[in-house]
């Protein structure tokens, strides 16, 4: 893994608003979500425009030099940089290129033992309590995103909406990820008429909001992200201002990043590899032959917690994948009123019958091929690596024959990483 090495050559006696220099720099480094630095205490030196400093008895130096060392990914080294030079007064900072062999938190209960600022994203887009919803879920569309902090004037953070919070509202029966499949007309037509009703975010956002701070420990963090049922939590501040945020993605993806930087002979095994896929899988998965025809494909979809059907061949072994999205985006557009309408209506027996007149499909027709799956027998971390790399909420599961018998959610994996068993997606 390429990063960099930022060094920075500084005196003990350096301050910074009365502070020792080098402790300053190191809370900000801290606070920027910097993996990691080290601040070492020279014996002996001299810089550009002074005597040689030493820890010899004869010659005691109150002014010692300081080198601080950190190792990071280019883009963060380069985001703080800025902050870090207007601090000097004097002194020399170095940025290398450096091969980075291994790089790892320690882990503790399948979590690495950092804090929440390690893995936060500091660029946060927001929403105002006195927008309107229908703005809000235009950005939500165009952005691909699930949901937004909520926050006021001061940038106080004042509550969350997302996609859920829409639905509870009956402002929709659709999810964000349905209504990217929508054609542009469709998409307008939905969006005018949230428009109409004149609603506002604070009229639907969930209030107050589930937030940590950037010092929380990162399993304290998953542990409130589960038991609270979010994707999402916000950072704040000792005043209560938004300063990052942290979603299950990150945390699953620090989880993978611990695991593949390990090195050596002796390395500890990870608590996800202790277990099989097969201990937290979901087992009543929702299954149809490739030739099933659209209407029984959406009567499954609607009939499922996860919202997704494996379509099998005739030896139930896996050929496809289709979610709501599927048939919105691959359905001829003049079969799509009467679908949407089954959606929304949550499978009406009218709804039945229209699609029924205009569809004459199969499952094969509107899946997503080819599909990718893990085997039970697998360890947890297998799981996880391939839904971080593939960007994968959901996993179907195939025995040794390669037959589906179940189906594995990234809350499953957050869960089993915190000691919990299976657990369906929020």
């Amino acid at each position: 893994m390429r990063g960099k090495r930022l060094t920075i050559f500084l005196g003990e006696s350096d301050h910074w608003h009365y502070a020792p220099l080098y402790m300053t720099m190191l809370q900000l480094l801290k606070r920027s979500g910097i993996s990691g630095a080290t601040v070492t205490r020279g014996i002996a030196g001299f810089g550009e425009h002074s005597a040689i400093k030493t820890t010899s008895i004869l010659e005691l130096s109150m002014d010692l030099p300081i080198v601080l060392t950190v190792v990071d990914t280019s883009e963060k080294l380069e985001r703080v940089l800025p902050e870090i030079s207007a601090m000097m007064a004097g002194g020399t900072i170095t940025l290398e290129d450096v091969e980075i062999l291994y790089s790892s938190a320690a882990f503790r209960g399948g979590l690495p033992d950092m804090a929440v600022s390690a893995i936060m994203r500091s660029d946060v887009e927001t929403a105002r309590p006195e927008e309107s919803v229908a703005e809000v879920v235009q950005r939500l569309v165009r952005l691909d995103f699930t949901g937004l902090p909520v926050v006021d004037e001061r940038r106080h953070i004042v509550g969350f909406i997302n996609e859920s919070d829409l639905i509870t509202a009956k402002l929709t029966q659709l999810s964000l990820s349905e209504q990217r499949a929508l054609g542009a007309e469709e998409l307008e037509a939905l969006t005018t008429g949230l428009k109409g009703n004149g609603i506002r975010v604070d009229q639907v956002m969930k209030s107050p909001a589930v937030t940590v701070f950037p010092t929380t420990p990162l399993r304290e963090a998953a542990h409130l992200m589960h038991t609270s049922a979010v994707k999402h939590l916000p950072v704040v501040n000792e005043r209560g201002e938004l300063v990052g945020i942290v979603g299950r993605l990150d945390i699953l993806q620090s989880i993978a990043a611990g695991y593949e930087r390990r090195s050596g002979e002796h390395v500890p095994l990870l608590p996800q590899e202790s277990s099989s896929i097969s201990d937290i899988m979901e087992r009543d998965v929702a299954r149809l032959p490739e030739v099933a025809p659209l209407s029984e494909v959406g009567e499954k979809l609607l009939g499922t917690a996860a919202h997704r059907v494996v379509v099998i061949d005739g030896d139930g072994k896996p050929l496809g994948i289709v979610t709501p999205s599927d048939l919105i985006a691959r359905i001829d557009p003049e079969s799509r009123p009467g679908l949407l309408r089954r959606l929304q209506s949550k499978w009406s027996e009218a709804a039945k019958r229209e699609v029924r007149r205009t569809t004459g499909r199969r499952a094969a027709d509107v899946m997503t091929t080819p599909i990718v799956t893990v085997s039970e027998r697998e360890p947890i971390i297998e799981a996880l690596e391939v839904m971080v790399r593939r960007h994968l909420k959901h996993l179907p599961v195939i025995d040794a024959e390669g037959r589906v018998v179940g189906l594995v959610s990234r809350q499953s994996v957050l869960a089993a990483s915190l000691g919990g068993g299976s657990a369906s997606e929020v």
